[in-house]
């Protein structure tokens, strides 16, 4: 997770207004406080192309309110769906009592909402803003709350779980593959849940590791159906706990439910973990065969941190390794991980499969695993991962992109 600077002149600041006399004022300000890291948007159309970029991060975004085309409040729900971490602040001619309700809105979708500002802008107000950013940090990743179990049977009969989406591109044409679909708990008293806090516990349990196969594939796949109806070939790709494969009647149970959400198989890439490939067991050779089959893609998660060696990789009909995000992060200033890489890449093309990247963060990593040959990558770098609202404004700037 990228840390807030403690040096103003290390932060990137990104000012939404329609009116040029007011991000000049705001840039001229914020220069004299020390931040000549400035980005401007003149609408929220113009903000959105902006954080989608490849690489982009913003520490803090200010956000007018009165805006033509799209207005603040637009765009901040453009921000909550796209997952953004950035500090948010609004600044406004409204009333009181609109900003706060605004900030409120910004707030109950999640992001970090630093206050607001009534213009016009001064360094008096913006002052306790920046001090803000230091006050209120976002939660890192290896904050970890561990979900109780009691609480697990609440999650499932008060749908509290649900997913969000990170892109996968096609490295070579820059093209979008499909998304991962990463299930989240927004639970009532902890808050936004990552699946760190709860999956392996849940798969723990016999019967909720079967409730949570059933909503993965339940709610994936009838999402895949949706961007399928609406002339979009997004491929989806859904992890599952090993004992999922104990079920004889998998490969019917996922055709049925691709069938009645015409999303064609192949579109449908089921994912497991390496570790657990290493307690291989016939079923689980059997199910994957069978899922093959009737045109599924199977795919080799976290590839490198377990022991599966190349007997299992080969019983195992893969279309698909991803190598660890473990290795890949930082990869292009390691000669360690760069070997794990390169190796993982060509195993993959020995073996016919596809090779992904997960956790590229930086342009250096995907230059190198470029020039190595990797097919498809995903991670902060080009996008996190969002809802399903945020996923069809996201695919739209990066198409605008490829043009």
């Amino acid at each position: 997770m990228t840390k807030t600077p403690d040096d103003n002149s290390l932060l990137r600041v990104l000012v939404i207004d329609d009116q040029p006399n007011v991000r000049k004022l705001v840039r001229e300000i914020l220069k004299r406080m020390g931040i000549t890291n400035v980005t401007e948007a003149e609408d929220g159309r113009d903000a959105l192309a902006a954080v989608t970029q490849p690489g982009a991060w913003f520490d803090l975004i200010l956000c007018d309110l009165q805006m033509p085309e799209r207005d603040g409040i637009e765009t901040i729900r453009s921000f909550g769906a796209l997952g953004l971490e950035s500090a948010i602040a609004i600044m406004s001619v409204e009333e009181a009592r609109v900003i706060e309700t605004a900030g409120m809105l910004a707030e109950v979708q999640g992001l970090r909402m630093l206050g607001t500002i009534a213009k016009p802008v001064t360094a008096e107000k913006l002052e306790p803003i920046l001090k803000r950013i230091r006050e209120v940090p976002a939660q890192r990743a290896d904050d970890t709350v561990i979900a109780p179990d009691q609480d697990f049977q609440h999650a499932f009969t008060h749908t509290e779980l649900f997913f969000q989406y990170q892109p996968k591109i096609w490295m070579h044409t820059g093209k979008v593959e499909g998304v991962e679909a990463l299930v989240r708990w927004k639970h009532p008293r902890l808050g936004l849940l990552q699946p760190a806090s709860f999956v392996l516990a849940m798969e723990g349990h016999g019967q909720y590791n079967s409730a949570l196969t059933d909503f993965a594939l339940r709610e994936a796949i009838a999402c895949a159906g949706r961007w399928h109806q609406a002339g979009r070939d997004l491929g989806i790709a859904i992890n599952l706990s090993v004992r999922a494969f104990d079920r004889l009647d998998l490969p019917e149970r996922i055709e049925a439910l691709a069938r009645d959400a015409h999303v064609p198989p192949e579109r449908i890439t089921l994912e497991v973990t390496e570790t657990q490939i290493a307690r291989d067991a016939i079923r689980m050779i059997d199910v994957a065969a069978r899922l093959r089959l009737k045109g599924f893609r199977l795919s080799i998660d976290d590839f490198g941190t377990g022991q599966s060696g190349l007997s299992k990789l080969q019983k195992l009909p893969f279309n698909e390794l991803k190598i660890d995000r473990s290795f890949v992060h930082g990869c292009s200033t390691s000669a360690s991980q760069r070997s794990v890489v390169e190796a993982s890449i060509a195993l993959a093309r020995s073996l016919k499969m596809t090779s992904v990247a997960e956790g590229v963060q930086q342009r250096p990593d995907w230059d190198l695993l470029a020039a190595l040959g990797c097919d498809v990558m995903q991670g902060f770098y080009v996008a996190r991962p969002m809802s399903e609202e945020g996923l069809e404004a996201w695919v739209a700037q990066w198409t605008i992109r490829q043009r």
